[in-house]
């Protein structure tokens, strides 16, 4: 799969309703510049960064290549929240954030991040199956999916991963020759 594919397939399966105006290379600069910016904890506190890392490693977990914790993608995910979301938006993930331990609770007795690998993987497809049943792509869990994914893949490692970097210099067929 292209890169342009890719970030195509990111905004038609699940993307942000403003994302779905930008061409795939300006959605690429978006990605690749919020992956370039400083701090995290201004949307998510350290817990719910913690869980929000975890549950990103479990759905692009490190095998021989990086999974979601080595691109950075708990970081990305904070500043996607804080700088470019509505705060409905940032309101309804951060609602549905504590569903995971909710539910972890219920099935183990602990909360999401020191539940056995096994309980949280169930958790986590459980809630994939429901928010693909459901009728919109409101449904946090499809955010929390649609930014690892897209997280993952303008990062850096991720790139490399995916053999998409480096990124290619801009190509100007009409650019005249210097001698």
């Amino acid at each position: 799969m292209e890169r342009r594919e890719l970030i195509q397939w990111l905004v038609a399966t699940a993307g942000l309703p403003w994302l779905e105006s930008l061409a795939p290379h300006d959605l690429l600069a978006l990605g690749r510049d919020v992956h370039r910016r400083g701090a995290t904890g201004r949307a998510l506190g350290a817990h719910a960064l913690q869980t929000v890392t975890l549950a990103a490693e479990r759905i692009i977990p490190a095998t021989d290549t990086p999974g979601a914790t080595d691109a950075g993608v708990g970081a990305f995910i904070d500043k996607m929240l804080a700088d470019w979301h509505t705060p409905a938006e940032r309101d309804r993930f951060l609602a549905g954030l504590p569903e995971l331990d909710a539910r972890c609770r219920a099935r183990a007795g602990k909360d999401f991040v020191d539940c056995a690998a096994a309980d949280q993987v169930a958790v986590l497809t459980a809630l994939d199956d429901e928010a693909r049943s459901a009728t919109s792509r409101e449904h946090w869990f499809a955010r929390l999916k649609y930014l690892t994914v897209y997280g993952y893949c303008t990062s850096e490692p991720g790139m490399r991963a995916l053999g998409l970097f480096p990124v290619p210099w801009r190509y100007d067929g009409c650019a005249p020759v210097t001698r």
